[in-house]
């Protein structure tokens, strides 16, 4: 295994000299043996290490790609729009247009802001319904970003700060309930990742919605993995429930740095006056790499074949599971699954995503996956070829 990476180890020596913890905290070398630590390209559906070994990627940069790496469509656009020029000191066409498609696309954006990642939009989110509400409490449900706001108890997290920011745990509305009583009329918003690695119960997000209104508190539903995945309007038009605000990134723009608050026109248009405003909010590569991706999964039904697929990789892998007597459970849902081993099979669990990275299938052991439009029924069946042969490997 290490000579298999022997470049990329090299690599790593050198990384630790000059970035800070030697890279991200979530892109440092895996715990399971085997997993690459340096890309050099992309392709598809497929990656490529610094050793030149081919991967199919089900973690996607963490879920921007949509389409697949190098997407045509989505490079042409770009490509056309950098030569155009990428920012301006005033609005552009662009920007609007784009906006005027969001509004028709997503049924809580009767308004838009841009801003440039999904942290940014989820803390431009909170401040919004901090100026319409005049309250400074934020309920958080799932994971929102790296910034101050949702981040509390973290290391350089002021206390202060980390007040202000009470957690609920996803599906337990007696819990939320709780928390609205423990801090009546001081609660600006819940920030809620509408499904992760569980489908919501039959009422709970109509019941999340209807605690907030009853409270005075906005609704904010965070679509930056679920949007353009679920149904082109998210997850918030897949279950038929519409939140006061509702923040976008990663999959909206297959890979390129784009991001948006949208919401309700009676909250989103009295905050012109909250300064939600940088260099880069709107920058025009990314408003066209969006525009690309609408366009190209509203042309090949893109939700509909995400949902087929990842429905059928994981039918796949908890067959390949089942055959080979491995406890084993599917977390998530369609376009974004998770394979969870039984309790007690660390080990198995841990041989087994060694074994398929070695044979070139890349799976994150504890992350929710993603698929794209590139990973198509040819490359499933390959995965779960794979599959088949790594739990026989790990087994033995």
């Amino acid at each position: 295994m290490e000579h298999r990476l022997s470049k990329q180890n090299e690599l790593w020596e050198r990384a630790q000299q000059v970035l800070m913890g030697g890279g991200q905290g979530h892109k440092r070398p895996s715990a399971v043996p085997g997993y690459p630590i340096f890309a050099t390209h992309g392709e598809g559906c497929r990656f490529f290490d610094a050793d030149g070994h081919a991967y199919i990627d089900y973690l996607l940069a963490f879920g921007p790609i949509t389409l697949g790496h190098n997407y045509p469509r989505v490079t042409e656009a770009v490509t056309r729009q950098a030569q155009l020029g990428t920012i301006f000191n005033i609005g552009t066409v662009l920007e609007v247009e784009l906006a005027e498609r969001l509004v028709r696309t997503i049924p809580s954006a009767e308004m838009v802001t841009y801003c440039s990642t999904g942290s940014e939009a989820t803390a431009a989110a909170v401040r919004i319904a901090r100026g319409h509400t005049g309250r400074e409490k934020v309920i958080r449900c799932g994971y929102h970003g790296w910034l101050d706001w949702c981040r509390p108890g973290d290391k350089g997290v002021p206390a202060a700060v980390s007040a202000l920011t009470l957690a609920v745990p996803y599906n337990h509305l007696d819990a939320l309930t709780d928390l609205f009583k423990a801090n009546a009329g001081e609660i600006a918003c819940v920030m809620i990742e509408p499904s992760a690695t569980e489908a919501p119960k039959d009422g709970y997000l109509e019941g999340v919605k209807a605690l907030c209104e009853e409270q005075g508190a906005v609704l904010i539903m965070d679509e930056v993995k679920t949007g353009v995945r679920y149904a082109l309007g998210g997850a918030q038009e897949y279950f038929g429930v519409t939140p006061h605000l509702s923040t976008w990134s990663k999959g909206i723009a297959n890979g390129y740095h784009f991001a948006a608050v949208v919401g309700v026109r009676e909250i989103m248009e009295p905050a012109a006056d909250v300064w939600v405003a940088a260099t880069f909010h709107g920058e025009l590569t990314g408003c066209a790499a969006a525009m690309a991706t609408l366009d190209e999964m509203e042309e090949q039904d893109g939700v509909r074949l995400l949902w087929q697929r990842g429905q059928r990789l994981a039918d796949g892998l908890l067959r390949i599971m089942r055959e080979a007597s491995v406890e084993a459970t599917m977390l998530g849902m369609g376009p974004m699954p998770l394979l969870r081993f039984g309790e007690g099979q660390e080990e198995l669990s841990t041989r087994f995503y060694s074994e398929c990275v070695r044979r070139g299938v890349y799976f994150s052991p504890g992350h929710v996956w993603f698929l794209c439009l590139s990973h198509t029924d040819e490359v499933i069946e390959e995965t779960l070829n794979v599959a088949r042969d790594a739990i026989a490997a790990a087994k033995a």
